[in-house]
Order: structure tokens, then C-alpha cells, then sequence
């Protein structure tokens, strides 16, 4: 015990009386360590930021829109649009691969009023499968019913700031809104989603949900469909998901599955993939700095402790002079190597740290540009273990060279 706390005191005397040299060794241990550390919460606060944005939309959606039939050896000259039904949408809830279905209808620039306000809003057909699809939530009431898309019931859901822009701080839920002059009852308001990476169209949260049934029969007037959404069993069967949707639809419709222009789809899928890819490549990026890291490090942390073992010849030759052995002589630069690693190692992330609580303290509230980085104490302490032990590995060259120096030698430098 009385050895530990000697190796301690001598190591403490020792970064004191080569203060500068040893501050010069910590500088690329401390910076790597601080950049680490703020850098990995950056990136994990950007992925989840950018995840919270894809859940938002609904994270297995799957847009199916329908485009031209072209006959073979014909080209465009032949070629048709492909005319979706209701039913058609109905059929694919036979497929094992896909759990929901719901056509989805776009109204563009409708007249929406309110008591004495008015504006233009884009006003969607869905049912209620179609809401849970798209991921919305209510906040206060309810969804529309199944049974009142079947009855064509004049009902409406709507989103956050759709609410604000007709209501006003005044309650919305039971209210009467008159679209295109029609009255539509409100039945509930979805919770804020906020920004989101993919829109069709308006922001979900500008928009009047009304049942599609009702769209149809009110404002469109035929039962012709451009688009409906589907959602697949798991987010990674979109693609068989897309597969069985062509098979069906070819069956029914005349065309060969494998045709592109037939059919057009915006998979929620495909943008996770590329966000995978993006920060796995990020992930690669912050190793390969890590590595760099770890080698400067080594470096700096061996220069530095061979010109200071070349500096105390003499206090070397003293010391074996005296009794040490060159166990104790090797011990006692280790221990200086790791000290220097573990403070500045340390320091460096409890700066790193320091500076992630900074940014999230002068976050402007709700701002799409600037994503929270989010401190992994893990990933911290990861960072710091390596450099310590890179630090104490590249002592001992260093260490091994000042043990082995010969007393005379030293002695004979005084």
C-alpha cells in the first residue's frame, strides 16, 4: 500500500517538475478525446433526430400511384392509364405481406372555414387504417370510424396547426368547419409532428382528413383513384411488399408485373436505407478519426517521454545509485505516461461534455436546422479507456530505455 502511495506522490512530482513537457505530450490526447466525445453525441442526435422525422411520416409506408399501361411492341403510342379501383386496394389485404391498406385522396386549395375564418387547406381521403398508417396520433377526441367512412359520414380530422389556423386557442372537437361550403363535424386533432423528411404535398400537420368515401361523393363525385398506401408487414418486406402489389394489380389490370411505368412507388424503406448507409459512413468517418487519434496520441506521448528520459540521466543514475532497480525505475515511467493519458484523456471528455451541454442549452426551441447531440456515457468512457491505454503502451519504449541506462553512465553526466 505505503508503494502505491509513493509511486503516486513520485509521479505527481514528477508531471510537476516537467509541467510543460508533459502539457505539450496531453494536448492531442485531450483534443482527441474532447472532439470524440462531441462529435459521437452530434452524430447519435442527428441519426435520431433524422429516425423521429421518418416515424413521424409512418414508418412503413408505401405509396402505390398509378401510371400507364404500355402494350408490347406498341411502345407509348399504345399506351393507357391505369385506372385504380377501390377494390383493387381491398384485394391486396389478401396478401400475407401487407397488414393494411387505405386509399388516400388529395385535395388541393379547398375553402375551409370556421366561424368567421377562412382559408385554403388541403383537405386528404383516408380511412382509419389510412391515419395509423401515416402514423397520426390523436391529441384530443378521436379518429373517424370505419363505420363512418363506410356511410360516407361527414367527419374530419385535423391536424395540429390546422386546428391553430381555424380555432385559435377556442376548442375544436364537436365544432362544425364547412368545406367548400360543407359542413364536416370534428372529431378529433392529431398530436404535432413538426418537420418530417418526406411530405406528399402539405405538412401533415396542415392538413383536413376527412374519409375518402365522403371526398369522393362530395367534391370528386366518381370513384376513381390516383394513389392509395399500403403498410408491410415489417419495414424491411417493402420490397416483397411491392412484389405481391404488382402481382395483384397486373392480374386484374392486364399487364406485365415487371413493367416500371405501370405502377410508381415512394418507399419510407428506401429512405431508411440511404440514412443507414449515410451514418454508417459517418460511423467510419468517426473510427477512422478515432485512429488517428490514437496514433498521434502514441506519438506525441513517446516523443515527449523519451526527450524527458534523456533530460533526468542524472536523477536516473541517482536513484539506481541509491538501490532502485529498474522494475521501479520502468514503473516509475509508466505511470507518468498513464497519468498524462488519464487526465488529459479525461479532462478532454468532461470538456467534450461541457460543450454538448452548451449546444443544447442555446437550441431555439422546435428549429428543424439543429438536431440535439446526445451524450453516450459509454461511448465517452470507451474513448477515454483507449487513449489511457495507447498513452501507457507508448511508454513503454520510453520506460523500458530509461530502466536499462547504466548508473555509471548517469553518474558520470553530473
Amino acid at each position: 500500500m505505503s508503494g502505491s502511495i509513493d509511486l503516486t506522490l513520485q509521479t505527481l512530482r514528477s508531471l510537476q517538475s516537467h509541467s510543460l513537457r508533459f502539457a505539450l505530450t496531453s494536448l492531442g490526447i485531450f483534443w482527441g478525446s474532447m472532439m470524440l466525445t462531441y462529435l459521437s453525441a452530434t452524430s447519435v442526435g442527428l441519426e435520431r433526430s433524422f429516425a423521429k422525422q421518418l416515424e413521424k411520416t409512418g414508418p412503413k409506408t408505401l405509396w402505390v400511384m398509378s401510371g400507364v399501361i404500355v402494350k408490347e411492341r406498341v411502345g407509348e403510342r399504345g399506351a393507357r392509364t391505369l385506372d385504380l379501383k377501390i377494390e383493387d386496394v381491398d384485394r391486396l389485404e389478401a396478401l400475407d405481406v401487407i397488414d393494411e391498406t387505405s386509399v388516400e385522396m388529395e385535395l388541393w386549395n379547398q375553402v375551409v372555414r370556421a366561424g368567421d375564418r377562412t382559408r385554403l387547406l388541403t383537405v386528404i381521403g383516408l380511412d382509419s387504417d389510412g391515419l395509423s398508417i401515416r402514423n397520426f396520433v390523436p391529441a384530443e377526441g378521436r379518429f373517424f370510424q370505419n363505420h363512418e367512412v363506410a356511410a360516407n359520414a361527414k367527419v374530419a380530422f385535423l391536424g395540429a396547426e390546422t386546428r391553430d389556423r381555424l380555432f385559435g386557442d377556442r376548442p375544436a372537437v364537436g365544432k362544425t368547419i364547412r368545406v367548400n361550403g360543407i359542413p364536416f363535424r370534428v372529431v378529433g386533432v392529431a398530436e404535432k409532428k413538426g418537420d418530417q423528411i418526406i411530405n406528399m404535398g402539405d405538412s401533415d400537420d396542415k392538413l383536413v382528413l376527412v374519409p375518402y368515401t365522403s371526398a369522393m361523393r362530395w367534391f370528386q363525385q366518381d370513384d376513381a383513384i390516383e394513389r392509395f398506401i399500403a403498410a408491410p408487414r415489417t419495414r424491411e418486406a417493402s420490397t416483397e411488399g411491392i412484389r405481391g402489389i404488382r402481382s395483384v394489380l397486373a392480374l386484374h389490370h392486364g399487364f406485365e408485373p415487371d413493367t416500371d411505368v405501370t405502377l410508381n412507388f415512394i418507399d419510407v424503406q428506401e429512405v431508411w436505407t440511404v440514412l443507414d448507409l449515410l451514418f454508417t459512413g459517418l460511423k467510419v468517418f468517426l473510427v477512422g478519426a478515432g485512429l488517428i487519434t490514437l496514433l498521434v496520441g502514441a506519438v506525441g506521448v513517446m516523443n515527449i517521454m523519451l526527450v524527458v528520459v534523456g533530460e533526468r540521466i542524472q536523477e536516473i543514475g541517482l536513484r539506481k545509485a541509491l538501490g532502485a532497480s529498474d522494475r521501479a525505475i520502468f514503473t516509475q515511467f509508466l505511470a507518468e505516461a498513464g497519468a498524462v493519458s488519464t487526465i488529459s484523456g479525461t479532462f478532454g471528455a468532461l470538456v467534450g461534455f461541457f460543450l454538448i451541454m452548451l449546444t443544447r442549452s442555446n437550441l431555439a426551441p422546435g428549429d428543424p436546422l439543429i438536431n440535439e447531440p446526445v451524450f453516450h456515457p459509454t461511448t465517452t468512457a470507451t474513448v477515454v479507456t483507449c487513449l489511457v491505454l495507447v498513452g501507457i503502451v507508448a511508454g513503454i519504449i520510453p520506460a523500458v530505455r530509461a530502466s536499462k541506462i547504466p548508473p555509471a553512465e548517469s553518474l558520470r553526466s553530473i
